[in-house]
């Protein structure tokens, strides 16, 4: 078997910002600070290895499956869309080296391919070029943009139709949203991560009917908690946010957003816990799919119920979307998967066992062990951006309205230099799982230099067009002036938010994620929040601004950009490439062992 095959490490990559969010995801991942995640107890006592159309094989070409996956036959994996892609890499990476493909007979194209790539890798006569990881990043970039666009509109369009309405209505909805971001989503996202690690884990060990468990275990879980949650939101949602506002209409209209919102989070839990469900075996195409459908579902709802509902139109069109995403997950997962096009070579179904309610509200204790540190460092991140916000709301009504917007505007833009780093993150994380070590450098100097192009990019949209911009949200006189006085502010922290975002790419591709959780937190909470703090209430110049708010922000990304650029420039590949050799052999060894 080849030793040196065009594949990444093992390395999770966080998904975009949670749905309705206008702050930031995060960097890092629990399983970076647990070096072995447990099994749940009692989950597997007796239950011998799944036999049934069992996989019979590993195959490291196959870069989206944890390593120490078995797939299913040859055939099957042959028609994999994702090994097909791998395959395209590798020769495309041949040609541009001027490298033959050397023809044996009595063996196929693909085998001749792959020996030659082995040969080449080897013999270190295998090394990308500026050209071909641009025209790759691009490629592999642009379906990643459209995904992330469609996902962050969710939150952009509730903001859009009711900004229409007035500032309080604007202000109302923004705080809404703040509100349910950090004591709903990011609660929902941060237990989820739990998933990341277990289902992986049982999928790749080949306890097929443990994926299944998990994702009913920890979707009891969520509901357990969220539902205490739901029952503040309805019934003292404006007792909880007119302690942290001083204006009463708009805490009226905020707690609104979150009653009507409700209904539709159960539906929210169960499709983010199923699409980690269908990640852990290599599926991520269904949830795209989803979008594409939600995305313009949302729009439609949000325009005809805004118009005959008023503001109630925004969190109700949220609520039936979520439940419009969940069913058509269920339904693409069903009937829209074909086995031959997994990288498993068998349907995701085959790791559902069956619906067991008594069992998924049992036995959490491993299960909430991973999830607690998920919740904390995502809430961490969550709270740093959404406090911002909260600061806004005790600058007055129109800059909390104007606030709105311009987080609004900074959570679209950033989809694009974030979508960037999740394409370079595994185009690194290839070369690295490759031992292509001087190949790895070249595409993380390609990427940061391709970010910063980007960068320039959402610069000038945001501040060229800063008064179309304001203007499309609300026709408030008085808040497009205070968008207009702020958004040159907004638009120049986009190169810092884009270099952060590719670089935290590049360190994820590299396994790196330690050192970007490390500068997050010291970045934002101790430079970013009390620097906005001082500046926007204490300081003469900036007192009663926005700017202040936002200088603290720029500051801390510019940190974070800086410092995550300097290691994933700086790293020592020929380590990186053996850490990576490493972690697939363990990989492939408790797959073995199993």
């Amino acid at each position: 078997m080849p030793d040196h095959s065009f594949r990444e490490s093992n390395v999770k990559r966080r998904a975009s910002i949670v749905y309705g969010s206008v702050g930031k995801g995060g960097l890092f991942l629990p399983s970076d600070f647990i070096k072995k995640a447990p099994a749940i107890e009692g989950d597997d006592e007796g239950v011998e290895e799944d036999e049934e159309s069992a996989p019979t094989e590993y195959d490291p070409l196959l870069s989206t499956a944890p390593p120490g996956t078995q797939f299913g036959s040859t055939k099957m994996r042959r028609h994999s869309s994702v090994h097909q892609e791998i395959l395209e890499q590798e020769r495309d990476l041949l040609e541009d080296n001027k490298i033959s493909i050397s023809h044996n007979p009595g063996r196929d194209e693909e085998e001749d391919l792959t020996e030659t790539f082995e040969e080449a890798v080897k013999s270190n006569k295998l090394v990308t070029s500026n050209s071909i990881e641009l025209k790759t990043l691009i490629k592999s970039s642009i379906p990643l943009v459209i995904t992330f666009l469609l996902q962050n509109s969710l939150s952009t369009v509730s903001v859009f139709t009711v900004g229409h309405l007035g500032a309080t209505e604007l202000a109302a909805v923004s705080m809404g949203a703040m509100t349910a971001n950090i004591t709903g989503y990011a609660t929902i996202q941060g237990i989820a991560t739990a998933l990341d690690t277990l289902c992986p884990q049982a999928f790749g060990a080949k306890k097929y009917h443990l994926v299944g468990i998990y994702l009913q275990k920890c979707v009891a879980l969520i509901l357990t908690i969220m539902f205490p949650i739901l029952i503040i939101w309805i019934f003292f949602g404006y007792r909880l946010i007119v302690l942290l506002i001083p204006d009463k209409e708009t805490a009226k209209l905020a707690a609104v957003y979150l009653q009507y919102i409700a209904p539709g989070i159960p539906a929210y839990i169960l499709f983010e816990c199923g699409k980690r469900f269908l990640q852990a075996q290599g599926v991520y195409h269904i949830s795209t799919y989803v979008l594409l459908f939600a995305a313009p579902s949302n729009a439609i709802m949000n325009v005809v119920l805004v118009k005959h509902l008023g503001y109630l139109g925004a969190p109700v069109a949220v609520a039936i979307n979520y439940w419009l995403m969940t069913i058509g997950l269920f339904l693409s997962t069903v009937y829209g998967i074909k086995a031959e096009d997994t990288p498993s070579g068998f349907h995701p179904l085959k790791c559902w066992a069956g619906l067991n309610i008594k069992q998924a509200f049992s036995a959490w204790k491993n299960l909430i062990l991973l999830a607690v540190p998920g919740l904390i460092m995502l809430e961490a991140e969550f709270l740093a951006f959404e406090i911002l916000t909260l600061f806004a709301s005790y600058l007055g009504t129109i800059s909390l309205a104007a606030q709105s917007i311009g987080t609004t505007m900074a959570s679209l833009t950033y989809q694009v230099p974030f979508a960037i780093g999740i394409a370079s993150s595994t185009r690194i994380a290839n070369f690295l799982g490759a031992g292509m070590a001087a190949s790895a450098k070249k595409s993380t100097q390609v990427a940061l230099s391709f970010g910063l192009v980007i960068s320039v990019l959402n610069f000038l949209a945001l501040f060229v067009f800063q008064t179309e911009i304001a203007q499309l949200f609300t026709n408030d006189e008085r808040v497009i002036k205070k968008v207009e006085s702020v958004m040159w502010l907004i638009a120049l922290m986009q190169i810092s938010d884009a270099v952060n975002a590719n670089s935290a790419g590049c360190l994820r591709g590299q396994g790196q994620t330690k050192i970007g959780g490390i500068v997050n937190l010291f970045s934002y909470y101790v430079v970013g929040l009390p620097l906005s703090i001082y500046l926007s209430f204490y300081n003469e110049t900036f007192k009663g601004s926005l700017h202040g708010l936002w200088i603290g922000s720029t500051v801390a990304l510019t940190i974070i950009g800086a410092v995550q650029s300097y290691y994933s420039l700086f790293a020592d590949f020929d380590k990186l490439c053996e850490e990576a050799r490493q972690r697939t052999s363990e990989g492939e060894a408790i797959g073995a062992a199993h």
